[in-house]
């Protein structure tokens, strides 16, 4: 078996307000010292089959985005195995283009092994370049969700440089900085406490569709 290579693909548009929470992430993240350099962190936009070059020899897949699913404003999704197929990629072009793009790869042999899915049920997506208020604070669950996969996947590759579980608190601590990304500085919404949204860091069966 390969070598575990990681990347983390931000998909959205940061013209489009709750569209640009997957970007957010990976900038957020691109930031943070505590992320290992294996880790690939990809700023993957609308681009769609574009992106097959950059994730070429990538086994372990983790997607950013913006869902549209039907559920309330600011619900951190999870989408794993089997669960990818039924995403509701009818209702963004993006992730209409990287369903193809994981067709694609599946095609021509280059899919990772293990692909998932974190997306946040979205306000709005409209022309604009701050994100509602609900979609504001689940950025930091977004986050959240997002460190405990890399660490879970760190550990069952044993990977020089995983960082301890302190290291990934004091990641996702950094995270909530004010300066952690363009909007981190815009008040929650009062009626919200995120520290009861986001679940214990652990690993999801490999088909599973997770609601926070």
């Amino acid at each position: 078996m390969t070598a575990a290579r990681i990347a983390v693909l931000g998909l959205g548009n940061l013209m489009r307000a709750d569209d640009a929470v997957g970007m957010l992430a990976v900038q957020a993240m691109r930031a943070d010292s505590q992320i290992p350099p294996s880790i690939l962190l990809i700023d993957g936009g609308t681009l769609g089959l574009d992106l097959l070059y950059p994730l070429e020899g990538v086994t372990h897949l983790l997607a950013l985005d913006a869902i549209e699913a039907g559920e309330a404003p600011g619900t951190v999704l999870r989408y794993a195995g089997d669960a990818i197929a039924e995403m509701p990629v009818t209702k963004s072009v993006h992730l209409l283009g990287f369903s193809d793009l994981i067709g694609a790869m599946r095609l021509i042999g280059t899919s990772p092994r293990e692909i998932v899915v974190l997306g946040v049920q979205p306000t709005l997506v409209t022309w604009g370049t701050e994100l509602t208020p609900a979609v504001q604070t689940a950025l930091p669950k977004l986050l959240e969700a997002a460190l405990a996969q890399l660490e879970a996947w760190l550990s069952e590759a044993e990977q020089p440089g995983a960082p301890q579980s302190g290291a990934w608190k004091s990641a996702v601590a950094e995270s909530r900085r004010p300066s952690a990304t363009r909007s981190l500085d815009q008040k929650s919404s009062p009626t919200t406490r995120q520290e009861e949204v986001v679940r214990p860091c652990s690993p999801a069966p490999a088909e599973s569709a997770w609601y926070w």
